[in-house]
């Protein structure tokens, strides 16, 4: 069945995330770019096989709804027969995060002296280093490593690729690190990707999990350290949980969130009495890291 590719057309970044929370149930995976001088954004999403409009039509007008603008004509387009995940491969290009060096698997390059190697073979899942977001939580964790952090348990929610994961063990953050998403593609690979770069179980542990209520995520409670690298929606809905889940004094590093939507995230982590520690923000995006009082 061929992969089709939608395009929506909306009139500024503001309007980006109801549209991606709207189609994400239903797509194999989203894109958002603004056009060159701007204001409008496009919104790719794409399908095995043409997308489900019987079911995305009241999403969509829901959404246009929810960002305050005329509701979008979906372009719909089917895509050429091609190994994507292969072309990725091709076009991946090692990244530096503070110490960490992010790179695939088929990287011949040498290791630049006194970093931290990680190999990541994306697949299907998300999470190579590249985007915004990963980023500033691998920039985080190393801050965190260069200071001397050192925990019992450490939580990856939402843990995609592992990256974060792994750079958490392999930086000793933690003599027990979880990892979660909801996603069995995801987990299969950052098994995979764990069993790679020498950082398997026990040390590293992965589960299929919806939010916190979780055997394997419960049983490791409470973390010194969580990283959470999701959406804005799902980090508020998760407030409660994720900081009781947090050890007193231990550290929460949050993103995926736009910059215009860190108080609005912030806002039920500090309800639950949790203070701003440190902001990252890159390409439109923020990492915030929060700390819990002892």
């Amino acid at each position: 069945m061929p992969v089709y590719k939608t395009i929506l057309i909306l009139p500024g970044e503001a309007a980006v995330p109801p549209f991606q929370d709207a189609v994400e149930p239903y797509c194999l995976g989203t894109a958002a770019f603004e056009w060159e001088g701007g204001p409008n954004w496009s919104l790719e999403f794409y399908t095995d096989g043409l997308p489900p409009m019987a079911d995305l039509a009241p999403r969509l007008t829901s959404a246009a709804s929810q960002a305050g603008i005329a509701e979008p004509d979906p372009i719909v387009a089917p895509l050429p027969d091609i190994d994507w995940v292969a072309e990725n491969q091709k076009s991946f290009e090692p990244i530096h995060a503070g110490r960490f060096f992010v790179h695939q698997e088929f990287f011949e390059g040498p290791v630049p002296a006194g970093a931290t190697p990680l190999m990541v073979n994306a697949g299907t899942a998300f999470g190579t280093g590249t985007h915004a977001t990963t980023w500033g939580c691998l920039m985080e964790i190393d801050r965190l490593a260069r200071e001397g952090f050192r925990g019992r348990a450490a939580l990856d929610l939402g843990c995609g690729t592992a990256i974060l994961a792994m750079a958490m063990r392999k930086e000793n953050l933690a003599r027990r690190v979880v990892g979660s998403d909801i996603d069995p593609e995801a987990v299969r690979v950052a098994r995979a990707n764990a069993r790679l770069n020498g950082t398997p179980a026990p040390g590293l542990s992965l589960a299929v999990a919806t939010g916190m209520n979780h055997p394997a995520i419960r049983g490791a409670a409470p973390y010194d350290l969580i990283v959470a690298n999701i959406l804005a929606r799902p980090l508020m809905l998760l407030a409660r949980d994720i900081s009781r889940a947090l050890r007193p004094g231990g550290q929460l590093i949050l993103s995926g969130l736009l910059t215009e939507q860190e108080n609005m995230v912030f806002g039920p982590y500090r309800m639950q009495g949790l203070r701003l520690v440190r902001r990252r923000r890159r390409d439109g995006w923020s990492t915030l890291t929060l700390a819990r009082g002892v």
